[in-house]
């Protein structure tokens, strides 16, 4: 015991940080965005803290820095200079808060209760947008309310309110700042809105709206190009660019119909992931109809009742998801009874297969290639195993590293596409919340409240240490040269 304390203590007190930007206009980085974890997956939305300072207390896992008890709420955590700011939904009540990196003590919180409440998939709530700052200013979203923008003390400076709107499973897509531009991202099922707006007094500079379904959990980025600056967002089937005046550069359709990853850059390959559930080579396919007689037909006439259906645990599944996600039969009971006679027979189950069939979009880790002087943007590559869902991939060195559920954590060449490395080594069950890394030790933390730390100086992936915080996880964590800062369901933990 005393020795895997050692391991892990030694593991974290290594997060220093590395001295080198990769190609993502270092100059453009230095002069535009400061270094503190200011966004969801810190600067740029990277998941890298960068530069050269070492952090100062190892970890004890049984004796955090400090911990404690937060209201709920899905959004990551947040660090500008000495605060940790997240938000947090609770009976009718709309949160943001404050607290003081050393001591866990809350500074401020602003309190707004909502006319109406978004709806929201169970898994999640109504606050699940991580806030944003340029280091004067805090801004959050909900997509209950709007807009929020508070200076560091708390005080409410400007606000932008937007009516709710219905999103498929609520909001998620966060707010960012980078150069004096705060950039909003609202995708609904009837439209797409993308707004530049101005930091200091809430101006709106411009707009990109499109009607059309667009519900989407992906929080753009910035990209310093070698054609210039452009905002990536991701709405269903397309994935977007537009320069920083709002004029649409290049687009690429057949990608995820939900998507939820950020975009992320390797040289001058975009990279994105897109899921689709029914081609994934690692999700559980449909069972055949004599499989699920076998399974449910209980008084075996050769048909499934209303009832029996719910001996089904799932027709359709995410790999090693702990049954979140899972598809079971009575779900589509009513679509597949179409005599409505109470009975699905064999003739009824292609059904499922009709519903199905049009998941046409893309499976994979997938390099764009975005066009020249007006030629179109077009597929450099795609690699089709370990695709997560949630997680943001993580890029770093030249190399993509991918975690999905069961903690199978693939690792490829950002070049070429190309597998390296893909094994089980992290804690299991679901994955939402993105890899991040720090001077060559990547961090992945599990729903199950499992932080798994592997270390890539070698060459290949080394696991050096594990944690069970023993309480579920969904926001990504946050880095800073004070230390690490989880929010798990219940608790917010600096370690």
């Amino acid at each position: 015991m005393i020795s895997q304390l050692s391991r892990i203590a030694i593991c974290f007190a290594g997060l220093i940080l590395s001295t080198s930007f990769s190609a993502w206009g270092q100059d453009k980085l230095a002069t535009n965005q400061h270094l503190d974890w200011s966004q969801f997956r810190g600067p740029l939305g990277r998941g890298i803290l960068e530069g050269n300072v070492e952090l100062p207390n190892p970890l004890d896992p049984q004796k955090p820095r400090w911990q404690i008890a937060v209201p709920p709420g899905h959004s990551s955590p947040i660090i500008v200079g000495d605060r940790v700011v997240l938000t947090a939904y609770h009976d009718q009540v709309f949160s943001t808060l404050c607290y003081d990196l050393k001591t866990g003590q809350q500074r401020w919180q602003h309190r707004e209760s909502a006319t109406e409440v978004e709806k929201t998939h169970r898994q999640h709530g109504p606050a699940s947008c991580t806030p944003t700052s340029d280091g004067q200013r805090i801004v959050t979203v909900f997509g209950s309310l709007g807009a929020r923008c508070f200076d560091l003390d708390g005080k409410l400076l400007w606000q932008i309110d937007r009516p709710n709107q219905a999103n498929l499973f609520g909001s998620a897509a966060s707010p960012i700042i980078y150069d004096q531009r705060l950039i909003l991202f609202f995708a609904t099922e009837v439209q797409s809105l993308l707004m530049a707006v101005e930091p200091t007094s809430g101006k709106v500079l411009w707009k990109k709206e499109r009607m059309e379904p667009a519900s989407s959990w992906s929080t753009p980025t910035i990209w310093e190009s070698p054609t210039g600056r452009q905002i990536l967002y991701y709405e269903p089937f397309h994935l977007r660019s537009v320069s920083w005046d709002g004029e649409e550069l290049w687009s690429v359709p057949g990608l995820a119909d939900e998507p939820i990853t950020v975009p992320q850059v390797s040289g001058e390959l975009v990279l994105t992931t897109s899921y689709n559930l029914r081609t994934n080579r690692e999700a559980q396919g449909l069972p055949t109809f004599a499989q699920l007689l076998e399974e449910c037909d209980a008084n075996k006439d050769g048909l499934i009742g209303s009832e029996e259906s719910r001996a089904n645990q799932s027709i359709l599944s995410r790999p090693d998801a702990d049954g979140q996600g899972d598809h079971p039969l009575r779900m589509f009971f009513r679509l597949l009874d179409e005599n409505k006679d109470g009975q699905i027979a064999e003739t009824e189950w292609p059904r499922i297969h009709q519903w199905m069939d049009p998941w046409s979009h893309a499976n994979g880790l997938i390099a764009i290639r975005p066009g020249k002087a007006g030629e179109p943007a077009k597929l450099d590559w795609t690699h089709a195993d370990g695709v997560p869902e949630c997680p943001t991939p993580l890029v770093l060195d030249h190399r993509i590293y991918l975690v999905r559920n069961g903690g199978v954590v693939t690792c490829v060449d950002a070049t070429t596409g190309k597998t390296l490395s893909q094994e089980r080594l992290a804690g299991g069950g679901p994955y939402y919340a993105s890899p991040i890394a720090a001077d060559g030790n990547i961090y992945l933390a599990s729903a199950r409240g499992q932080i798994t730390v592997l270390e890539t100086r070698k060459g290949s992936l080394e696991k050096l240490a594990m944690i069970d915080l023993r309480e579920a996880i969904f926001a990504t964590p946050a880095l800073s040269a004070q230390g690490m800062v989880v929010r798990t369901e219940k608790s917010l933990i600096c370690f």
